[in-house]
């Protein structure tokens, strides 16, 4: 498995990024019991015209991971999307992007929401140092925001 950074303004790579996305957020939009779910309306064309940095992990040769990253200042970077495709789930891909992405951004304070019915992802996240912050709701979906202690 192999970890890089990506070109998502490339629009054969934005494509590529955008099918990850897609695959996990279908699993998600299930998991959490919705049919509209703002993470599936995103196409190749916004992704490619993402103010982002994207992180990527490869398997046999083929995009498996996704995670973007917003940066919201000089000390706090915001994860926007995190996917692994589901024909990979539970062979710590996500794990290993999750601890590459936490590497590279150092101490910068770093957060990142997801739907509070997806345990899978919170045990992620709690696994790695992050705990809740915040409670929400969109689009009538009840949502939680991780923040990473720096104190670990």
């Amino acid at each position: 498995m192999r970890i890089f950074r990506l070109d998502h303004t490339d629009p054969e790579q934005a494509a590529t990024i955008c099918e990850v996305l897609v695959a996990a957020y279908t699993v998600e939009a299930r998991l959490i019991g919705v049919t509209d779910f703002a993470p599936l309306r995103r196409t190749a064309e916004d992704i490619a015209a993402a103010p982002s940095t994207f992180f990527g992990s490869s398997a046999d040769g083929r995009l498996v991971a996704v995670a973007e990253l917003e940066e919201l200042g000089k000390e706090a970077v915001n994860i926007a999307s995190f996917a692994v495709l589901p024909a990979v789930f539970r062979r710590g891909i996500g794990l290993r992007l999750l601890r590459h992405v936490l590497e590279a951004v150092g101490s910068a304070r770093v957060t990142v929401s997801t739907a509070s019915a997806n345990q899978p992802a919170i045990a992620l996240y709690e696994k790695e140092g992050f705990a809740i912050s915040r409670r929400w709701e969109i689009e009538g979906i009840d949502m939680v925001t991780l923040a990473r202690r720096i104190d670990r």
